[in-house]
């Protein structure tokens, strides 16, 4: 009941979904409170079952007022492995976060004498999907004996979340990767198979080798709906100035400055893809860099050329879907309208995305956004991946 508070306050992209958190003998246990929260966060609810190891290492009692839930220490008469991931059972998905070696060879090898192992046979057996968080010594997930354990239960379709490589061990993936892997295995799949790429951002024009012309993007709404994409199954490159340094499958950051570094990288990935989301904020202007510091003085002039435009050059050599955004200031709800449909036409853009940055929208958390298809007019308004999740909606509605 305490939890009623944090369900679902990041956002609901887990809500109606229950998750069984195995928790092994690792030291990364300790972050297994952050990480239930973390869920629950996201909508969830999660209920945890522990080894013996684990129990070591941090106290059933935190994770029961983690959760709100009774923590699984021992398969008992209620058979809780069927209960919550036999074929009928009401758990959606187990994650096992953090998995030892010991934890992930007995698995693969259909050794169940843990509850965590015995959750992970039975649901193998009743086809739920399964997602493993390793962590251990470096030297022990490059032995081959566990990578072939690892690949056999991948073979078997379990996700797996790449472990960080520092100090010599395979550490604890971040929370924040761990429940994005979660939400993908959960969402559906309308963009399974699909190539998306992205540009996000703003660009920088170099004034000299210190300074430059940019603006107040932050890159966020690209990033949602990136994200929001790949949640559905999409093969994702995004092209930023500002990489988050996400480590996920299927999802590629490819870091540019310059708006002519943006329209290369464009030009060379948007020849094999089913979907263009132009979302970058990319400059206008270029100007021609000197090649030292320019002294301070009582008045400088510069001297700006209109920059390429990426759209109009990708509309050269593809011919797909595209997603495009208009930014524009103080015009009016229908002179935005107007100036967004007419992009829409001139750019053949399956849907725009148009909004009034005065107000708000960018470097800023929330936005306010005109959504146009041919089958729709309509505004969105709350925080980036809300909105983020409202627009790719309209896209599957009206055009997939």
């Amino acid at each position: 009941m305490h939890l009623r508070k944090i369900r679902g306050i990041k956002n609901r992209k887990l809500e109606g979904k229950r998750i069984v958190l195995g928790v092994t003998g690792s030291i990364a246990a300790v972050e297994t409170v952050k990480l239930a929260r973390e869920l629950i966060r996201r909508g969830a609810e999660v209920i945890a079952v522990m080894s013996e190891s684990a129990r070591k290492i941090i106290h059933p009692y935190a994770l029961e007022f983690a959760t709100d839930n009774r923590v699984i220490t021992e398969i008992t008469g209620k058979v809780e492995h069927v209960e919550l991931l036999g074929e009928n059972g009401i758990a959606d998905l187990l994650l096992i976060a953090p998995a030892t070696a010991n934890t992930v060879s007995k698995i693969a090898n259909g050794i169940d004498d843990t509850p965590v192992t015995t959750m992970a046979t039975t649901a193998l057996g009743s086809g739920k999907h399964i997602i493993i968080a390793p962590a251990m010594h470096e030297s022990m997930i490059k032995n081959e004996a566990v990578r072939r354990n690892i690949e056999y239960l991948k073979n078997l379709g379990v996700d797996f979340v790449e472990p960080r490589y520092d100090e010599y061990k395979a550490k604890f993936a971040d929370i924040e990767t761990i429940c994005l892997h979660v939400e993908r295995r959960l969402y559906g799949k309308e963009f399974s198979g699909r190539k998306v790429v992205v540009t996000s951002g703003p660009t920088f024009e170099q004034i000299d080798p210190i300074r430059f012309i940019s603006n107040r993007s932050s890159g966020m709404m690209g990033y949602e709906i990136a994200l929001e994409l790949w949640r559905r199954g999409a093969e994702i490159k995004i092209i930023t100035s500002k990489p988050r340094g996400l480590s996920l499958p299927d999802f590629e950051e490819i870091f540019v400055w310059s708006v002519e570094e943006m329209l290369e990288k464009s030009l060379e990935y948007v020849r094999d893809c089913d979907l263009f989301v132009s979302a970058a904020a990319a400059a206008d202007f270029t100007i021609e860099m000197a090649e030292s510091k320019i002294k301070t003085q009582e008045e400088l002039v510069l001297h700006l050329k209109a920059a390429p435009k990426i759209l109009h050059k990708v509309r050269e050599i593809y011919d797909g879907e595209v997603i495009g955004f208009k930014a524009e200031t103080g015009v009016g709800e229908d002179r935005l309208y107007n100036i967004a449909y007419e992009k829409m036409l001139d750019d053949r853009l399956s849907m725009v995305v148009a909004n009034d940055v005065i107000s708000k929208g960018m470097g800023t958390a929330d936005t306010k956004v005109l959504v146009i298809t041919k089958k729709r007019k309509e505004w969105y308004e709350g925080l980036k991946s809300e909105v983020a999740e409202k627009i790719v909606k309209a896209y599957i509605e009206d055009v997939l």
